[in-house]
């Protein structure tokens, strides 16, 4: 981990010419995230399908600025679905089913079935991807950008949900008001923890 100062750290609100940018940052970060390379284990397979997974996972945050990055270096980035917008979850696992190896395909299926159930039936945001370079996680970049977006939630008074992909994830959401609602594990994949903010 490199030390760095976080004072002046600029933070931009996506828009549809940022998604390449913000693709290549959050496809760098995720290397280190156990469900993506559960989904991907081989270098090869991870380059080729992630920015599709991206795409298709977190569905279309660019057209209304659900999104964040640190525009000095690119350093890391933030997705959400507003409670107006939603993902195509149909699409999404049609990619998925396609993109991952025939030995994970079922498994794979029935995690992201799992995290359905977890979603509220009311509406809500969908924090769907939080990433920093790996030669920058736990200095903090994460929770800068996190506390960014959770102060537009908080603006909007708006119920949130989130899947935590590992318990180190879990832990840096809790210190912002999430709570763990269970833990979805299925087979070989590594345990993740679907998470709720209540409304501030």
């Amino acid at each position: 981990m490199q030390s760095i100062s976080r004072e002046n750290e600029p933070i931009k609100i996506v828009t549809p010419e940022d998604r390449l940018r913000v693709s290549a940052i959050l496809t760098t970060a995720f290397t280190m995230c156990p469900l993506s390379r559960w989904l991907y284990p081989e270098p090869v397979r991870y380059l080729r399908h992630f920015g599709g997974f991206i795409d298709h996972y977190a569905g279309d945050p660019y057209t209304d600025g659900s999104g964040a990055y640190l525009d000095n270096g690119d350093k890391g980035a933030l997705l959400w679905l507003s409670d107006k917008v939603h993902r195509d979850d149909a699409r999404f696992m049609e990619f998925v089913l396609g993109s991952v190896p025939e030995r994970r395909r079922a498994e794979a299926e029935r995690v992201f079935e799992e995290f359905g159930k977890f979603h509220p039936q009311k509406p809500h945001w969908y924090f769907t991807m939080l990433g920093v370079d790996p030669l920058l996680q736990r200095s903090g970049l994460g929770g800068l950008l996190y506390r960014h977006g959770l102060a537009l939630l908080d603006k909007a008074k708006g119920l949130a949900f989130t899947e935590a992909t590992s318990s180190d994830s879990a832990r840096l959401y809790e210190r912002l008001g999430w709570k763990i609602v269970g833990e979805v594990q299925v087979g070989s994949s590594p345990p993740c923890f679907p998470m709720l903010r209540q409304p501030r």
